[in-house]
């Protein structure tokens, strides 16, 4: 809740080079008899926030936090007259988390492999390769599972924060994945895991 309180101040701040956005969308919400009665519309956000928060919309992003969700945004109801359901449109604002090509983030390393590693920024899991790597962080220690540098300084390996651009997004149905390099200017290890 802390980093969509932060995303939601990020974006009503007006930041225009950001993967925050504030999106209006429609969206058709069942809700079963018993839901019925003087608390339906605090249930009917309810089971919005439930079913639309944290998930992945192909290329619009990830949402984030639905920040708006008027009374009068919530429609009359339709009877479903097979189930006994009723349908209600609802109007609502969310924060959305959208990556894009050749950004800049920050993310916490959640798999060192052979072959490069895993990470994630938010929702956002990231793979950078070993070939993605700056050339003197070559090694790969199979007993520590991290990737270090010639002079030892430098250790990549689960829990560790990393600054890298995005090469690539993949958008899909219900997930985003992106691809990554720690090889420019100013990114690579940015933290190290405590304990």
């Amino acid at each position: 809740r802390a980093a969509a309180a932060a995303a939601v101040a990020t974006v009503a701040a007006g930041w225009h080079d950001t993967m925050f956005f504030l999106k209006t969308f429609t969206e058709d919400l069942a809700m079963n008899p018993p839901d019925f009665g003087p608390h339906l519309r605090n249930k009917i956000r309810e089971r919005l926030r439930n079913s639309v928060e944290g998930t992945a919309l192909g290329k619009i992003g990830y949402v984030v936090h639905i920040t708006h969700i008027k009374d009068e945004d919530i429609s009359m109801g339709r009877i479903e007259d097979s189930t006994g359901q009723t349908t209600y449109k609802v109007k609502f604002q969310a924060v959305v988390f959208r990556p894009f090509r050749n950004e800049v983030l920050d993310a916490v390393v959640s798999t060192a492999l052979n072959y490069g590693f895993f990470c994630k920024a938010g929702p956002l899991q990231i793979f950078v390769s070993r070939h993605m790597m700056p050339d003197d962080v070559k090694n790969f220690d199979h007993e520590r599972s991290a990737w270090i540098s010639d002079d030892q300084e430098v250790e990549i390996r689960a829990g560790c924060g990393v600054r890298l651009r995005l090469m690539n997004v993949k958008f899909d149905q219900n997930a985003i994945s992106a691809v990554g390099t720690i090889k420019d200017d100013y990114l690579g290890l940015v933290s190290i895991e405590e304990g």
